[in-house]
């Protein structure tokens, strides 16, 4: 038996941020229903990487706004995608036919 994989931990504060964006990137995708490549690197925090250079900040807080965008925005998409679920199983029931039996067996 293999041993779960453990991703890479991102040797620098612009990986980090780089990973990070792919996510967000991927989420906006799926959020506005457009097909999205594999799931990028998994994003892991780094103790090693220290605090965060002066120079990404404004990044990592444009980088944050967006992630709360996207949280936000996922519950709206959700109950749309719950509606239009429940549309689609109501027409499903309404249209599906029920085939009587055509012979019966009576020798059996």
């Amino acid at each position: 038996m293999t041993a779960p994989h453990t991703p890479d931990r991102p040797s620098s504060w612009t990986e980090a941020l780089d990973r990070l964006e792919a996510h967000a990137d991927r989420a906006e995708r799926l959020l506005h229903g457009e097909s999205a490549e594999p799931t990028p690197t998994p994003w892991q925090p780094s103790a090693e990487l220290g605090p965060l250079p002066s120079e990404l900040v404004p990044r990592a807080r444009q980088l944050l706004a967006r992630q709360q965008r996207l949280m936000a925005a996922i519950p709206a998409v959700l109950s749309d995608k719950r509606q239009q679920q429940r549309i689609a199983d109501r027409v499903g029931d309404a249209t599906a036919a029920t085939v009587p039996p055509i012979y019966l067996d009576v020798t059996a």
